[in-house]
Order: structure tokens, then sequence, then C-alpha cells
């Protein structure tokens, strides 16, 4: 059983034993006039290296509930929002503010980002350390059309929609996008708005990123649920820790940080085989 425990403990790489330690609030704070925004809060009890906002994909509503400390979302970003923190990153992940019913082609409205630049006054209070802006789906929307009009030091965006005929990342304005940006995929996501090819299209427009990269996934479940839902390629279904370890290997080391040297040998080989 000891065995078993250090295993499934450095498989979300942990980097030494299994006594990192987060914490986890549920917090609604006021933004604009009227308006208020709830938010999960997940951060490291010690060595925070980053921090993130996550932002959900669809509607963008997760159904926060700060009383009873719950969400309803199961959503790729909602879900893995403890295994960036275990990595040391503090992460912020939002629901709709009040006075929008969902985010659905308004995630571009400027009230919204005022609405995010409070989130990022909330880390600010927490530490100094580079912000980063991490979107799934439709939440890539929100990163792209945000990142520039915002204090943060990178974005990644995650299974990006980029056809349909609702709003898509290339509503976004690219060449105002400077700073480090991530761009992940998996190369057989079902969802017919975000296809592989689309992804790697949007990694040839961000000429001005001071640097980017594209993670393109190929493993995982095919699982049972909608082709653009969180049970399937196109949440990683079953691929989840791989992803946010290499996602956070190359956050950390575009702004200068170490993720550190695991000792398992699968986590140095980065889950290949896994």
């Amino acid at each position: 059983m000891r065995n078993l425990t250090a295993t499934l403990c450095l498989t979300i790489a942990m980097l030494l034993d299994c006594n990192v330690a987060i914490s986890e609030e549920f917090k609604t704070i006021s933004t604009r006039k009227g308006v208020t925004i709830s938010f999960v809060k997940n951060t490291p009890l010690k060595d925070i290296k980053s921090a993130a906002i996550l932002f959900a994909g669809g509607k963008g509503k997760i159904g926060i509930n700060v009383n009873n400390k719950t969400v309803r979302s199961n959503n790729f970003i909602v879900r893995t929002r403890e295994l960036f923190a275990n990595l040391g990153i503090l992460t912020i992940t939002p629901d709709a503010p009040s006075d929008m019913k969902n985010l659905k082609n308004i995630r571009q409205r400027l009230d919204y980002r005022t609405d995010i630049s409070f989130l990022i006054k909330e880390i600010r209070n927490e530490t100094t350390k580079p912000i980063w802006l991490i979107g799934t789906s439709r939440g890539s929307n929100t990163v792209g059309y945000h990142a520039a009009g915002l204090n943060i030091q990178g974005v990644a965006l995650i299974a990006t929609v980029t056809e349909g005929n609702n709003h898509t990342i290339f509503d976004t304005d690219f060449i105002k996008i400077r700073v480090p940006t991530l761009v992940v995929h998996h190369k057989y996501d079902p969802c017919r708005v975000s296809p592989s090819s689309g992804a790697e299209y949007v990694f040839e427009q961000l000429m001005h990123s001071s640097k980017k990269h594209l993670l393109l996934f190929e493993k995982g479940d095919i699982g049972n649920g909608r082709d653009c839902g969180s049970n399937s390629h196109h949440g990683f279904l079953g691929i989840e820790k791989k992803v946010v370890f290499a996602m956070t290997e190359w956050m950390f080391k575009a702004v200068g940080k170490k993720l550190g040297k695991p000792t398992h040998e699968c986590v140095r080989k980065k889950y290949k085989g896994c």
C-alpha cells in the first residue's frame, strides 16, 4: 500500500513527497457597481511559484455555490485546478459575473475585463509571482480577448475553438499578444469547432509572443460524453495529470522558473508510456 500511495502521488508530479498541501476557498467579491463574481481559490501552502486564472469553456457558467462550497462543472480546467495548485500555482477559477446569465458570445466585453482585473488584484494580495490566463475551449476566447489589456505575464490556450458560427479565437487581435503563449490541444479532438489543425494555425499567428510552444497530445480515453464536452479527448479525459504537468513545466521555464527534479522514472519521461 505504501508503494501504491507513493506512485499515485508522483504521477501528479509531487517532487519528493506527498506532503505539499493546498488550501481551497470559495469567495464572492464585488467588482463593478451592483456586480459580484464568485470563484474558487486554490493556494499552495508553501512555495507559490506562479499564479493563474482558469477560464472554463462552454457558456462559462460553472455553478459555484459559495455557502455549500461546491462547483457543478466537470470542465477540464475546473476539475484540474488542484493539480495546478499541487505543482505550485495559485489558481482562481471564476464563475460568470452576477449580471451575466452566461458568457456565450460576450466574453469580449470590457466590463468583463474589469471583473477579471479584480481577480488579478485578489492574486496580488497573495503573491507577486507571474500571473497566467489559462482558458479551455471557449474559455480560450476570454484569454485571447483580454490578454493584452491586463497586467499578466503569460497565457495558455487549451482545446481552442477555431470554427463555427459563434465567436472564436480568431476574433482575437493576435498582434497584441506579446507575452509567452502556450497552445495545448489533443490531436484527435472530436469537437467540430476545435479541430487540431486549428490549433496549429493559431500557433502560427502568435508571431509577436515573446515565447510560444505547442503541446499536442494523442493518448487518453474516448469517453462516452459529448464530442465537445469534458468527457472526451476535447477534455483530455484520462490524461489530465500528464497535460497539467507538461503545461506547468513549460510555463515555469517560460518565466525563468524550474519545476524541480522529480525522482520517479515515469515523471522524468513526462508520462510517456505511463
